[in-house]
């Protein structure tokens, strides 16, 4: 039996009054999941960009928006 079928097995177990705490809960689990993976990823491009040997030096807030002709 695949994990999916236990799950599905296990929702069948609950009566519809339970069903909506389980929804919830299922819908808070997915969204931590998503977030979770979200920040993996970007863990994953401030590793990859602090081992890179080009990446240049800090750069002042102030002048690269000077630099760019943006005016705030």
């Amino acid at each position: 039996m695949s994990n999916k079928e236990r799950c599905y097995a296990i929702i069948d177990s609950f009566t519809e009054e339970q069903l909506s705490n389980i929804a919830a809960l299922l819908t808070s689990a997915r969204s931590l999941a998503d977030e979770t993976a979200d920040d993996i990823y970007c863990l994953r491009l401030y590793e990859d960009y602090q081992a890179d040997k080009e990446k240049g030096e800090p750069v002042n807030l102030e002048k690269f928006i000077q630099d760019l002709g943006i005016a705030l």
